[in-house]
């Protein structure tokens, strides 16, 4: 008889639990309506993470070239050690490239002047060649 007056009992009581259960509703609402516009913004930060995921792409050749200097960083390094050492000599060189400069352009000067004194010169050096050649005891080829 222990059960069915233990149903009974519950039975009874139902109404209060019931009533207990449903007094919890309107807090489940609320949070689920805080819930709600809390997650609203959901879609607008998938999209800022879709650009952001898109923004990242290029990272990995980013990457790569970032290593690339990374390996060239030594050589540059002792290549900037050895650029004192160079300065004298390029002075050197500096000075040397401009007295060859000046050079070069009185001779082209020069070879200037002798193509305008040559140049009158060839017809009366070709007519010279062809006497000679009629010259006796010329041999002829």
């Amino acid at each position: 008889m222990a059960s069915l007056s233990t149903s009974v009992l519950r039975l009874a009581t139902a109404p209060l639990r019931i009533a207990d259960a449903l007094l919890v509703l309107p807090e489940l609402q609320r949070d689920i309506r805080r819930m709600a516009d809390a997650t609203e913004v959901l879609p607008a930060v998938l999209e800022q993470l879709r650009g952001v995921a898109r923004a990242t792409d290029v990272m990995p050749e980013l990457d790569r070239h970032v290593q690339d200097i990374e390996r060239s960083l030594p050589v540059l390094v002792e290549l900037e050690r050895s650029l004192p050492a160079l300065t004298p000599a390029i002075i050197v060189l500096s000075e040397s490239l401009e007295r060859l400069l000046m050079l070069l352009d009185r001779l082209d000067g020069t070879v200037n002047t002798l193509a305008l004194v040559a140049e009158p010169l060839q017809g009366p050096a070709e007519r010279l060649g062809r006497l000679s050649e009629r010259l006796p005891g010329r041999a002829r080829t």
